[in-house]
């Protein structure tokens, strides 16, 4: 039933709302609507910055294990420790600018020469060059097979020149090669130098039967044990893929090679040297050269990098974006006590062998103000026993968005090891408010594999 209203002296009107009345209800649905919202982008919001920070989380987990990896098989095949760790360019090899540059706080303008043009590194951070026969097997020889011509009377000729390497599928040690049910190595050389060519080249760590380190041995009870075998050794290039499964054929290798001979001195200093005339292999792979950078091709978004050695040139491959810093420190055995430690009388930090005061243990530059071990401190005069012992890798990563929420201090960056605390560092931003990050940090210490008696 419908009520009409009748008011004295004019029209009949229905009832309903007044204008004012329709205003302030809307006004106060639009609030609660308001607070809905607000609440769905507060949700969304939080969702997106949990996954950032997952992503800067899994960024520095597969940084650290990418280079945990290199650094654990760093003179595999017989590599000086000295040529196998590099913590600053070799001056006469091409692939970074300026020649020779520290990698301890690169300065602005270092750049990695790619095969796609240069790469700008990010200022301030630290970089790292492994070498070793780090991505695919190394191969076993009999003393029978080695650098053509080989003579059943007076064995394979030397390596030197550009010869033909050939090794056979089951070795008299007898070590096995090549077997396609169990242990395909053959085919795994050949899986990877697919791609070699002239314009391509990749290099080959020949080893002979010998060993450069005699005095490097340690008494323990009455028996004495030899440390830190370390095998006479040449490098050469390939212009092409090998034919390991089909004849055991790595192919003409080039001795003479310019790239190839800077890795035969004992040390980067060193200028490069000729291949040795020895006959007697004992083991070859395939030689990889990687460097580790931070990409500062955009510095908003800066990503961890791996550039792999192809003749003056590395080829380039992003592996964990917007890691914005790495930092590097090395464990050098001063003491010759097969361990890296603390001074005695230096204060711990978290690690019992580790100080956080300067110079306070046999780790370097881990702290701010510390200088980086010299490249010469890796071994030790006159036996030439390798004293690197292990790495320690520092990774910085931040999500992708900035969170404007976000307050906490590494909201506009993290510090970690002798990361610079003044221009140019790499977390200062060209604006005058820097944007909220939020940031994830994972250290690790790596020993070296190739280094050490598996005994102690």
């Amino acid at each position: 039933m419908k009520l009409d209203l009748v008011f004295p002296g004019g029209r009949p009107r229905r009832g309903g709302f007044t204008l004012v009345e329709t205003i302030v209800v809307v006004f106060l649905l639009s609030l609660a609507m308001l607070g809905l919202l607000s609440l769905f982008d507060a949700g969304s919001r939080i969702n997106r910055s949990e996954l950032d920070v997952a992503d800067a989380q899994a960024a520095v987990r597969y940084g650290v294990y990418s280079v945990t990896r290199a650094v654990r098989m760093a003179g595999a095949g017989g590599l000086f420790v000295t040529q196998a760790v590099l913590n600053a360019a070799d001056p006469d090899l091409a692939g970074v600018q300026p020649a020779g540059v520290d990698y301890d706080n690169v300065p602005a303008g270092t750049q990695v020469v790619s095969l796609n043009g240069p790469i700008n590194v990010r200022p301030g951070t630290d970089m790292i060059e492994i070498r070793g026969v780090i991505n695919s097997p190394l191969i076993g020889f009999d003393l029978a097979t080695g650098c053509q011509p080989c003579d059943p009377a007076s064995g394979c000729s030397a390596c030197v020149g550009v010869t033909g390497l050939t090794a056979v599928p089951v070795t008299n040690s007898p070590h096995v090669n090549h077997d396609a049910d169990n242990r395909p190595q053959f085919a795994q050389v050949d899986a990877y130098t697919a791609g070699a060519s002239p314009s391509n080249p990749m290099l080959v760590l020949v080893a002979f039967n010998d060993d450069l380190h005699p005095a490097c041995a340690q008494s323990i009870g009455q028996q004495v044990f030899p440390l830190y075998p370390q095998l006479s050794y040449s490098v050469g290039k390939i212009t092409a893929p090998t034919a390991l499964a089909a004849g055991g054929y790595f192919g003409d290798v080039n001795f003479t090679d310019t790239v190839a001979r800077e890795f035969n001195p004992e040390t980067p200093l060193e200028k490069g040297t000729d291949a040795l005339a020895m006959k007697n292999v004992r083991r070859a792979g395939v030689l990889d050269d990687l460097l580790f950078f931070i990409d500062d091709t955009d510095p908003f978004h800066p990503a961890l990098a791996q550039g792999v050695r192809r003749g003056p040139a590395f080829d380039v491959v992003a592996l964990a974006d917007d890691v914005e810093d790495m930092q590097i420190a090395y464990g050098v055995d001063i003491d010759a006590d097969n361990a890296i430690n603390r001074g005695t009388g230096k204060a711990a930090s978290f690690d019992a062998n580790e100080s956080s005061e300067r110079d306070g243990d046999e780790w370097a530059p881990n702290v701010p103000g510390e200088a980086a071990f010299p490249a010469a401190s890796f071994r030790s005069e006159p036996e030439r026993c390798p004293r690197l012992h292990a790495v320690m890798i520092s990774l910085v990563a931040k999500s992708h968005d900035p969170d404007p929420t976000y307050k906490a201090p590494s909201a506009t960056g993290c510090l970690t090891m002798n990361s610079p605390t003044a221009p140019p560092n790499p977390r200062t931003y060209p604006r005058t408010s820097p944007p909220a990050y939020r940031r994830r940090i994972q250290t690790l210490k790596i020993n070296l594999r190739n280094y050490a008696y598996e005994g102690l």
